[in-house]
């Protein structure tokens, strides 16, 4: 086998060659090629802004969408994150969503960029309902910032968590670009479709309402994201047959990464008398990638992964046996596990949450090490790029991890482990909430 080219996480995720100082920007890829939806060109890294709210930490509960404000401290840090990411390291994707926080995510950024937009480019819809507005005190034009968030998935409370109607969808977008003060997003993401009763209702009213909100200038361009990637591929196929191409964009969570390569790896999707991978099949239909999760959802850190994380007990054991041989040549997995995903040419953004701005300095960092690669040249082996980013510890840490003999990951390869059955998740959260209305029936009589 191929030897790959060239954390606690404070320094280590550092280059040791790469001047901090310098704050570099992060380097832009060229991305929508024909399609005139799409921005022609992305960050590498984008922000994941499920980190603004108290989403998947332990703070303060009563932090909500009806008690947040900008002048509550920790807000105020979450809001110089951004800022800092946006105007010092260049990083001017944004990704959120009504679901993060149950909408304290989207305020969040909405009130960073109150100071960062000007208002030169403010579009009024006419035939639109009358939103709030608040005054802009920034200097960047709207078309300089990529702003993206979904529908389908809010609130906390099983009973009221996903909603795919027409008219749900409608009121969502309109509520989100009422909170982040804005008056169009850039891509509208169907999220987490797996969820849905069926497949009915995507096909017959959310995709519909995500439709005419495109007509309406409310977007740009229509998305989808979830974690099965058959089900993406099944509302996909459904699409095509039913009259064209709805999707502009698709973003895959945690398939792309140390222990799980099987966005491009599992040829499992037809296409005229072949099958091939789904990125493969997203390329030949001229829907474009992005990622998210580098780091599978915390599985690829020195932490253990959250209490709620999906993966079997042998995927985590697994990944900290993988940490544990990082460790031990001097190498962080989180560093690791970043540049390995960076180095998909496929992709073109990856989002990572950062939560502060310690965090937005260590992955620009990394993201900056790409500057140098002209992802024009149509490099096609990722090895020829991790040539040119990898330190030799890190390619010494790499080859272990991914040895195919003896590596950690072997295991769970060879038992199917090494990813967890998102359409299984699905069907366990609807049978929770059948016995949850069971139980409230019963609590009627």
């Amino acid at each position: 086998m191929p030897i790959p080219s060239q954390k606690e996480r404070p320094t280590s995720l550092m280059h040791p060659h790469h001047n901090v100082n310098k704050a570099e920007k992060v380097p832009m890829k060229k991305y929508a090629g024909s399609n005139q939806n799409l921005p022609s060109f992305l960050p590498i890294i984008g922000l994941g802004c499920s980190s603004f709210s108290t989403f998947f930490s332990s703070a303060d509960d009563t932090l909500t969408v009806d008690t947040i404000t900008k002048d509550i401290p920790v807000v105020k840090n979450w809001i110089e994150t951004i800022r800092h990411a946006v105007l010092i390291r260049g990083i001017c994707l944004l990704d959120t969503a009504p679901w993060y926080g149950h909408g304290s995510s989207e305020l969040v950024v909405g009130f960073a960029l109150d100071t960062i937009l000007n208002n030169s480019d403010r579009v009024i819809d006419k035939e639109s309902p009358n939103l709030t507005t608040r005054p802009r005190t920034g200097s960047v034009p709207r078309s300089d910032l990529i702003l993206n968030t979904k529908v389908g998935r809010y609130e906390a409370d099983p009973l009221k968590q996903f909603d795919f109607s027409y008219s749900m969808t409608i009121k969502s977008v309109l509520r989100s670009l009422e909170r982040m003060n804005c008056d169009y997003i850039d891509v509208l993401q169907l999220h987490d479709p797996e969820f849905a009763p069926n497949l009915s209702i995507i096909m017959e009213e959310t995709i519909p309402a995500l439709l005419e909100c495109k007509k309406r200038g409310w977007t740009k361009a229509i998305g989808l994201t979830g974690y099965p990637l058959e089900v993406q591929h099944e509302i996909l196929v459904k699409c095509l047959g039913q009259g064209g191409l709805v999707f502009d964009q698709a973003l895959v969570y945690c398939h792309n990464n140390l222990h799980d390569m099987s966005l491009f790896k599992d040829s499992s999707f037809p296409i005229n008398s072949r099958k091939v991978s789904f990125a493969e099949y997203l390329y030949q239909h001229g829907i474009k990638l992005t990622c998210a999760a580098p780091l599978s959802m915390g599985l690829l850190t020195n932490s253990s992964p959250p209490d709620w994380h999906p993966a079997s007990s042998s995927l985590k054991d697994a990944c900290a046996q993988a940490a544990a041989l990082c460790r031990s040549k001097g190498v962080d997995i989180s560093s690791l596990a970043v540049l390995y995903s960076l180095s998909q040419v496929e992709v073109g953004c990856t989002l990572i949450g950062m939560k502060d701005i310690k965090e937005v300095d260590l992955a620009s960092d990394l993201a900056a090490r790409f500057s140098s690669i002209d992802f024009d040249q149509n490099i096609t082996q990722m090895q020829s790029i991790l040539d040119q980013v990898l330190t030799n510890v890190e390619r010494e840490a790499l080859f272990l991890l991914i040895d195919q003999d003896n590596g950690p990951f072997v295991n769970v390869h060879a038992s199917g482990e090494y990813r967890w059955n998102g359409k299984a998740e699905a069907e366990k959260f609807w049978t929770s909430v059948k016995q949850l209305q069971h139980n409230a029936g019963s609590g009627r009589k």
